[in-house]
């Protein structure tokens, strides 16, 4: 192997050239040992330059990357999948640098000290480069293009409608006995009892009545919902008149407004036994208030909650909201409400915002409270995903998608997660069916690349990365020793990180790799 790397560092947009001296960069990345090549482009990202870097690539008979984006969190490798193929180097050759986000921003007060910082970020990431193995991926073909939608209600029908309409066959799962007119096959008072396999090629052992079938499918979508809730008995000692914010939404639509004083609670215990919020109908909420302020007036509306979760377009009802002169009021969730047991139309609340204790009279009390569904534990232990603590089911990160899980070609859409509105979930369920129709289309799963091994003659079966991992990759094999199933593997690292033997190692970030970057990082001098 040639280990000759190219540097190619981008100049137009990073928003560095006030605080970094690029073609001082340049310079050092052209006398750094390994270095074959070392350019700087304007737009990097763009095909006029990404030819520029294959030529150049071609004629320095390079055979690895590293990029110094404008911003790495910017720069995805799907856009240089062209670069890879015709420079025709092997697509886990190419390493990127975040000189901006992690010299240039910090001490852009301080030019000297960003330089130094850089230039030994720039050495170590080289370093590292050169170190880089190639790795390849395995492909499998899916058996079916299944989607299965767990759950019929608003989030669960879109979700399987979306999917159906780009030729994928959906089988919805529905506990109930409720038939609807829907596309591909409802399956009514089912439920899914375990899940084996992986990604792409999931086998679903469904409870149907009394018989059990094996279901196969290429991907799932969780859309289990959830319901509103009503008040427990000690709610309705307290206020005896009060009433769930389904009424208060069913009334208003119907032309019913409540004279006098409203008030719209987030919790359905005053005393404090159960003072967590998650399940608040913050949308619902905001559009009752609305809704009671422009066709009343004079009704007082007050909004009493732990936080507000006003998101996407819902910020904007928050502030229409306000601005008509709705009252929120955010309390502590250790001193919750308190209800005057003299007059049960009386509340004291302790404003936050205010620092000031209020004694709110009022005509009319609401809950707006919207269960978790019970069901969402069985669900996530049957299909080995985590749940939040509000009792929903976890999304993945940020990076993976809102509509995502932790574990690839499943994915979570509409209250599965937490309460929210019916145009929200009839979002997130068009999303998810979009996902998982294009998961299930591609006909074939990749896995492999920068995954963990293990080194058998190292380990001790301590089963330690067994419980660690939360994609479920190790296991122990017929040599009782660890093995790591790669269509699991997510390339997280935790196995590698806690493997007292140090057994483990994950491809792409091996010590010599790490260690190497590091020690050629901590001679900068900054």
């Amino acid at each position: 192997m040639k280990r000759r790397v190219q540097v190619v560092i981008c100049r137009t947009c990073s928003g560095a050239a006030d605080v970094l001296d690029v073609d001082r960069l340049l310079r050092v990345a052209s006398d750094a040992p390994y270095v074959g090549s070392a350019v700087i482009v304007n737009y990097a990202c763009n095909k006029k330059s990404i030819s520029e870097i294959v030529d150049d690539a071609k004629s320095k008979e390079v055979d690895r990357l590293l990029l110094v984006p404008c911003s790495k969190k910017d720069v995805s490798p799907t856009l240089f999948q062209a670069y890879v193929k015709k420079a025709k180097m092997n697509e886990f050759l190419m390493e990127t640098v975040d000189l901006v986000g992690e010299a240039a921003l910090p001490h852009r007060d301080d030019p000297a000290r960003a330089q130094a910082k850089a230039e030994a970020k720039l050495l170590a990431a080289i370093a590292r480069t050169a170190l880089l193995e190639p790795l390849h991926k395995i492909t499998e073909d899916m058996r079916t293009k299944n989607v299965v939608v767990i759950g019929a209600g608003v989030a669960g029908v879109e979700a399987a409608t979306t999917a159906a309409n780009l030729g994928m066959h959906t089988i919805i799962i529905e506990k109930s006995e409720k038939k609807l007119k829907v596309p591909g096959v409802m399956m009514t008072k089912s439920r899914v009892i375990s899940t084996e396999g992986h990604a792409g090629n999931y086998s679903l052992s469904i409870e149907a009545g009394e018989k059990r079938e094996t279901l196969e499918c290429a991907a799932v979508v969780v859309a289990s919902g959830g319901d509103w809730s009503d008040a427990e008995r000690r709610f309705i000692d307290a206020a005896p008149d009060s009433k769930p914010l389904y009424q208060l939404d069913r009334d208003v639509s119907e032309g019913k407004t409540p004279d006098g004083t409203v008030i719209i609670i987030d919790t359905p215990d005053p005393e404090g036994a159960r003072t967590a919020a998650q399940d608040f109908a913050w949308e619902e909420a905001l559009d009752c208030a609305i809704e009671i302020r422009k066709k009343s007036p004079a009704t007082e509306v007050y909004l009493l909650f732990q936080e507000m979760r006003a998101m996407g377009l819902a910020e904007l009802a928050y502030k229409e909201a306000a601005g008509l002169g709705v009252t929120f009021v955010r309390y502590d969730a250790k001193r919750p409400p308190e209800f005057d047991s003299e007059d049960g139309n009386r509340v004291t609340v302790l404003d936050m915002a205010q620092d000031e204790t209020l004694s709110i009279a009022f005509d009319a009390l609401y809950y707006a409270s919207v269960s978790p569904n019970p069901d969402n534990i069985a669900i996530a232990d049957a299909l080995r995903i985590p749940m939040s603590p509000s009792g929903g089911i976890r999304r993945g990160s940020i990076q993976r998608g809102p509509v995502t899980t932790l574990r690839p070609g499943i994915f979570v859409c509409g209250s599965a997660k937490f309460p929210k509105s019916e145009g929200m979930a009839r979002l997130e369920g068009r999303a998810a069916g979009l996902l998982a129709a294009q998961f299930a289309a591609a006909g074939e799963v990749e896995s492999g690349g920068s995954v963990a091994e293990v080194a058998p003659e190292k380990c001790s079966a301590c089963l330690t990365c067994v419980r660690t991992c939360p994609y479920e990759a190790p296991f122990i094999g017929v040599a009782g020793k660890a093995e790591i199933a790669i269509q699991m593997c997510q390339g997280c690292g935790m196995c590698a990180g806690i493997c007292p033997s140090k057994a483990i190692e994950l491809h792409h970030f091996t010590d010599e790799q790490l260690l190497t970057e590091a020690a050629v990082y901590l001679r900068g001098d900054f």
